[in-house]
């Protein structure tokens, strides 16, 4: 599964420099057909508003790959000698030296804010579903909440590749899933049945990212209730520990109200 999207996320990656690369070349036709009224300096300026482009709608490595071929075409096309990449006069290196620089420097700037952007809007968009999974594990009625419909819920409403929770019982941890890729799951059940030899206290699992798997244990007081295991390439560790916090609150209450172990 990850091999299939990190291939996918190339190939986007790859059309999207193919796209960018394939505007410079047509910027430098158009100033090279209207040379009347272009010169190098409008190419260099076009080229820099195709780099900022490819920074804003791509990432950092795709503008970069964008600066260095305009930077290329820059040189080609305009700096004597024309149609060669060789570069006989100094104030000319130290334009293609300038045009570089700023064009690298405004495709890092560039990128960089459209990722805080891009994490802002995440940031939004996970503070928005953790209100909406609050109201519901308040909402739902006890005799209803399971941790099967837990596991189940914060699979389909975060997004997860996995998820899980984990409660000891009868001298071993117990396994409540909800949907589960089957390679993931298989692996994940295998690793986890080391557990049976554990204590109580699994804060070491707090450290270990087996196939992405991130744990947070779901606590009332000192004591751990369950553990919940999640696998999720954008949910950040803060809000894996709010959704156990709150399935933790949860949880005590019905054991308060029932004086019961955490349903099954």
């Amino acid at each position: 599964m990850n091999f299939i999207r990190n291939h996918r996320n190339n190939l986007i990656r790859f059309g999207k420099i193919l796209g960018f690369a394939a505007a410079i070349l047509l910027a430098t036709k158009l100033t090279l057909m209207f040379g009347s009224i272009a010169n190098a300096s409008t190419s260099a300026f076009s080229f820099l508003v195709i780099v900022l482009l490819s920074a804003f709608f791509g990432d950092l490595f795709v503008a970069i790959t964008t600066s260095l071929v305009a930077t290329l075409c820059f040189d080609y096309f305009y700096l004597p000698p024309v149609g060669t990449f060789t570069i006989t006069a100094f104030p000319d290196w130290i334009s293609l030296a300038t045009f570089l620089l700023a064009s690298v420097i405004t495709s890092h700037l560039t990128a960089l804010a459209a990722e805080n952007r891009r994490k802002s809007n995440d940031l939004s968009g996970t503070l928005a579903k953790l209100e909406e999974f609050g109201r519901w594990l308040l909402a739902e009625p006890q005799e209803q909440l399971t941790l099967t419909t837990i596991a189940q819920k914060t699979l389909t409403m975060f997004s997860l590749e996995y998820c899980s929770i984990h409660v000891y019982g009868e001298g071993k941890w117990q396994h409540f899933s909800g949907t589960a890729a089957p390679r993931i799951s298989e692996e994940v059940e295998n690793r986890l049945r080391i557990l049976q030899d554990h204590s109580r206290n699994l804060s070491e699992l707090a450290d270990e990212n087996m196939l992405g798997v991130r744990y947070a244990q779901i606590i009332k007081g000192s004591s751990t209730l369950a553990i919940l295991a999640v696998k999720s390439e954008t949910l950040p560790a803060e809000a894996i520990g709010t959704i156990a916090y709150m399935i933790g609150v949860q949880l005590s209450a019905i054991m308060v109200a029932e004086h019961k172990q955490p349903p099954t």
